[in-house]
């Protein structure tokens, strides 16, 4: 079976959960953007110059050659998903609001020591809208469902 989606979720909105309930719970390949910059970084977080205008382009550019997989980001160049759309790549957006996002953010930074991200949601939110304005979102998924109901949703469009 191939499949190509990218999986669009601004920070704290549930990507990392999603992607660890997906490689648990079915066979399908799963990548995301901050373990792809993590390894062509040697292991070692870059700073933000580097991460954005290097790693970010180069392994996304390496995802998207590959013949299936679901890709996780919250940030894209839209060049590059435009690139990506044009190889069959799907676009996936999780729709949360910035409520939601803050409740979310809040309870990571307690249960399990993430940064504070919350300075992001808004931009990240604006750029998702300018992406759906431009007719770049394929499919929008409600983010406040279940993951279960998520990764439902996500297998079958990984369907043929």
């Amino acid at each position: 079976m191939l499949y190509k989606l990218i999986i669009l979720a601004p920070s704290a909105g549930g990507k990392s959960t999603l992607m660890r309930y997906l490689r648990d719970n079915t066979d399908l390949a799963i990548a995301e953007t901050d373990e792809e910059v993590m390894k062509a970084n040697g292991n070692i977080w870059p700073d933000n110059e580097l991460k954005n205008t290097i790693l970010v382009p180069k392994t996304t550019i390496e995802v998207i050659s590959r013949p299936k997989v679901i890709y996780f980001v919250s940030y894209i160049p839209e060049k590059l998903l435009i690139e990506a759309r044009s190889k069959g790549f799907k676009v996936v957006m999780l729709d949360l609001s910035i409520e939601e996002l803050v409740k979310r953010n809040i309870k990571r930074m307690k249960t399990e020591g993430y940064a504070d991200v919350s300075m992001w949601f808004q931009a990240q939110q604006d750029t998702f809208e300018e992406l759906s304005s431009a007719g770049l979102i394929d499919v929008v998924i409600d983010g406040d469902r279940s993951i279960m109901d998520i990764a439902n949703e996500i297998v079958k469009l990984a369907q043929p």
